[in-house]
């Protein structure tokens, strides 16, 4: 599995549930001295637990990639030293044991050894400069690409919210406007009847001065 593909495996993948416990160190891994960190952007490793990294689909990629097996200097002392484990209980006297031999018999040097150390560091960054250069593509199109999404839907909705005030205030106005009609419909409707029983109390008065009259 690529990086990329662990990238995006790492970004969608549910919440575990819990952390599994710490596992017992291997003795190998317990006399051997931390490596210093080769590069800046790989210093948050720090904050990790062991069982994270044991656990981490990256790391056992590295894993993969700096094999010390793949390595012929480094091949080569193992080969060495793996029967005198038995024998040579301390790693230092093992190796320094192993080395002798292989000196003699396949020609194998401190300084070859040390240098396919050299070369795994030197896999270990270019590994991180492929991680790097994949993470920033994935952080286009899922960080920046729908980061640019997000500010474009948070402006949508301020239009909406200023488009939902102007109707609000609209309605504010219109509601204004028909308690004012009604107040003048009343009134008018006060008004005529006013002017109704006027006029009509008029014209029976009218009515009644003409009865006479005819009489």
């Amino acid at each position: 599995m690529t990086f990329i593909d662990l990238i995006k495996n790492a970004l969608f993948e549910e919440e575990p549930q819990g952390k599994q416990p710490l596992r017992p160190a291997s003795a190998a891994s317990s006399t051997a001295a931390p490596a210093p960190a080769r590069m800046s952007t790989m210093s948050s490793m720090s904050s990790i637990s062991a069982s994270d990294i044991s656990d981490n689909k990256f790391y056992g990629r590295l894993v993969k990639q700096t094999d010390l097996s793949a390595v012929p200097e480094l091949a080569k002392i193992e080969s060495f030293a793996a029967p005198l484990a038995a024998v040579i209980q301390d790693k230092s006297l093992r190796y320094k044991a192993a080395l002798a031999t292989a000196q003699s018999q396949a020609g194998l040097t401190k300084q070859g050894i040390l240098k396919g150390f050299d070369n795994l560091l030197s896999v270990l960054d270019s590994s991180a400069t492929s991680f790097n250069q994949q993470s920033d593509e994935v952080a286009k199109t899922e960080v920046d690409a729908k980061t640019q999404q997000l500010s474009d839907l948070k402006a949508a909705i301020q239009e909406k919210n200023k488009e939902i005030a102007d109707m609000e205030q609209q309605v504010k106005l219109m509601e204004s406007a028909v308690e004012v009609s009604r107040a003048k419909l009343q009134q008018a409707k006060a008004t005529f009847a006013a002017a109704y029983e006027r006029r009509k109390g008029e014209i029976q008065q009218q009515r009644k001065e003409f009865e006479i009259i005819l009489q």
